[in-house]
């Protein structure tokens, strides 16, 4: 085999296995949910209390930025009212969001919740076992 050839091969090599391991990474479970999405850069972490309250630890840079949810028995559809009426329920910006807190806590019985910041979606939970029947 030519020298000059098999450092371009070996280099290869470690791209293609890099793919692979990041490729096969386990889904982020918070709870009774899995998370389809996470904007890491946001999002730093999710915690579920026992009760069932779904709460966020946002990057301090966007805590001053609104949060809106949507929440539905079926993925991306199907909408449900929140509490107050309305199929979208805004976290205002900067609300009392203490920088490295976890904050921003939900409460709903439905399948799928939708964080949206900026009109992209930050984070969307699935009830696990609902994620886990779609495979």
């Amino acid at each position: 085999m030519n020298r000059s050839i098999l450092p371009i091969l070996l280099a290869l090599a470690a791209i293609l296995s890099f793919d692979l391991r990041t490729e096969a990474k386990e889904p982020e479970t918070y709870g009774p949910y899995t998370a389809l999405e996470r904007n890491a850069e946001i999002v730093k972490d999710v915690k579920v209390s026992a009760t069932g309250r779904v709460y966020l630890l946002l990057n301090p840079t966007h805590k001053e930025k609104e949060i809106v949810l949507k929440n539905s028995q079926q993925f991306k559809a199907g909408y449900r009212n929140w509490y107050n009426g309305e199929k979208e329920l805004v976290s205002a910006a900067n609300q009392g969001k203490a920088p490295n807190e976890f904050t921003d806590w939900v409460e709903t019985s439905a399948n799928y919740i939708e964080y949206y910041m900026d009109g992209e979606i930050i984070l969307h939970l699935a009830k696990s076992e609902v994620h886990t029947s779609q495979k």
